[in-house]
């Protein structure tokens, strides 16, 4: 495996981490009823982060990578399920506490 290679594996470990620590920063507040810390624009931080790390893998493998190609759709589709499932707390954005109402709505709160 060349440097190239080696440096674009490592960016999609990063994308694919950024991607999954932006689902567990806010998990308590996506599924447990009640007052929580609003981390929505965090979140949406780390998946923008999480796009360029693997535009930038992608761009250092080359575009005829397979490899490559599968591993961007993969870090894509958890990103696009990531945006799907903070969606409804953005409108919270400026606010620092959300409430999570039993259907799945949240409430802006500054506590």
């Amino acid at each position: 495996m060349t440097g190239r290679g080696c440096g674009s594996a490592a960016l999609f470990a990063v994308a694919a981490f950024l991607a999954w620590y932006s689902f567990g920063i806010t998990v308590e507040m996506e599924t447990i009823p009640g007052f929580r810390p609003n981390r929505a624009g965090f979140a949406i931080f780390l998946v923008l982060a999480a796009v360029g790390a693997a535009l930038a893998a992608l761009t250092l493998a080359g575009r005829r990578s397979r490899l490559a190609l599968t591993a961007t759709a993969c870090v894509a589709a958890a990103l696009v399920w990531r945006v799907h499932t903070i969606a409804p707390a953005l409108h919270c954005w400026d606010h620092n506490t959300v409430g999570r109402n039993d259907d799945g709505s949240f409430d802006c709160h500054d506590l």
